[in-house]
Order: structure tokens, then sequence, then C-alpha cells
């Protein structure tokens, strides 16, 4: 990992409470993997004293890599003070951190799950399978409480998803949650996904794991964690995980050095 400053390229509001954040950083942009995130100092000093954990929403693939983007939701006073910031000032950014996403050895279906914020590690992922040449097909699966959260999905066509919209006021889509209509629809699919990445709250991550355990589908989870320092010591973000090999009892792994992304069967659901 790398404690670097990174030039804010743009900071545009994209919905009510969502941004979308360009940084320039070639050392931290050239180290990136999918599903990897980093702690953000969100002013200069001390106030607020912690750093907060954002995921890596897109590398900009020029050769080498230089810039990144971030997608993000305003939740409280840093990241209302993160959207307040401008172009050209500058963050300082330690990253990139924790386990990323495995992407799979050979070509085959491939879905992704997303709600609301979720959507915001997953464009890298897809981005990198498409430039890899690997060959899908692909589907996306994206819920929000409203229209207004389901952003990039053009990204996502252009890039050739399939995608599949749910919204619970019916604004856009099918109404209702993401989970509540994605198992009826794998029930109807003539193949199964070769493997399952996940993103979004606890409760959705929680039957996304199900359900794909009970398919026989890998799952490849990115989970949301209230994080102090995104690199183990903390321990403010423990996840309860299935026993070792040699031990009867679960254990506790951290989302910031184990993860962020877990294979659904790891986890203990609470």
């Amino acid at each position: 990992m790398l404690l670097r400053n990174a030039e804010i390229l743009f900071n545009d509001r994209v919905s009510s409470e969502l941004y979308h954040m360009g940084l320039l950083c070639p050392e931290i942009a050239a180290r990136i993997q999918p599903g990897q995130f980093l702690m953000v100092r969100v002013q200069e000093g001390f106030d607020p004293l912690l750093r907060r954990p954002f995921a890596v929403h897109r590398i900009h693939h020029n050769d080498p890599p230089t810039s990144f983007e971030m997608l993000y939701r305003v939740v409280g006073r840093g990241t209302r003070l993160l959207a307040d910031m401008q172009a050209a000032a500058s963050l300082n950014l330690l990253g990139p951190l924790g386990r990323g996403f495995q992407v799979p050895d050979h070509d085959g279906f491939v879905l992704m799950v997303a709600g609301g914020i979720g959507i915001a590690p997953l464009p890298h992922l897809a981005e990198t399978l498409v430039s890899s040449g690997f060959r899908g097909p692909f589907v996306l699966w994206f819920g929000g409480k409203t229209a207004t959260e389901l952003v990039c999905v053009k990204h996502f066509k252009d890039l050739g998803f399939a995608v599949q919209l749910v919204t619970e006021d019916g604004s856009e889509g099918r109404q209702g949650l993401v989970t509540g209509h994605l198992e009826q629809w794998l029930s109807q699919q003539g193949e199964l996904p070769k493997v399952m990445y996940s993103c979004g709250p606890y409760p959705m991550q929680r039957l996304v794991a199900e359900m794909a355990a009970r398919l026989g589908i890998p799952s490849q989870l990115s989970m949301e964690a209230l994080m102090g320092c995104g690199v183990g010591a903390c321990l403010s973000c423990s996840l309860r995980c299935r026993p070792l090999e040699d031990g009867p009892d679960p254990h506790y792994l951290n989302v910031c050095q184990d993860g962020p992304v877990f294979a659904g069967e790891e986890i203990v659901w609470e």
C-alpha cells in the first residue's frame, strides 16, 4: 500500500446523494485490483480524525493507468466535506487496500448483483473482464430504492451486459427488492452462472449468498463495514466466519485486511 496525495480531476453530483469523483495518482492507479479500496482523509489536518473507506469505481485504462474514480454517497459529515471539494484540490490517500475479486479461469456466464451504492466496485471488475478478452455472457441485476439510485447503467450496457433493474417504489424496472426477483429469474435460465459477484447492504448479501449456495453457484461478495484504520489494527470491521479446518468454532476476519471480498460460504450470517 502507498500513502500519496491525489489531485481531484472532477467531483460531480449525479443524484441527490451520490457523487462521482476522479483522482489523478499514477502510483496508486497502477496498483489497484478490482474490488480493492482506499482510505481517504477527507480534509487536511485531523478533523475528522479518521479516514473514510471508498471502493475504487473505475480505472482509466491508459497505459500505464494514471487516474481512477470513486462513486460515493453523502451520509454524514465526512462525506459532506468530500462532496464540497472542488477540482484541483488535493486528497490524501492510503491504498490500495484489501483482497479484491478473483477473475474466473475460463469463459462463462457471469452474474453481478448490486444494491444501491453497492454498484460502486463493480464497473472496475466488469471492465477488467471485458478488456482481458473474457467472453461472458454478462448479466447485471441492479436494485435501488428509486430510479435516481440506478447510476452507470449505460456503461454496463456499453460493455455488453444485459441489465435487469429493480426499484422498491417501481419507478424503474421491476418493483420490489432485487433478491425478490433474482432467484425466479435464475430458475428460468438454461445455464447457471459460473460465478456470482455481489455488493450491497448486509441483508441483500445474505440472501445472495444463501441463494448461490442453494443453486451451487460460487459467490464472491464485497462486504460493507465500518472501518477505523483500514489495515487490520483497530478490529472495528470484524466479520464472523466459518471455522478453520483444524478448529470447531467460528473465527473472525477483518473486512479491511481479509476482504472486503469473501466467498459467500465463508461467512456466518447473523
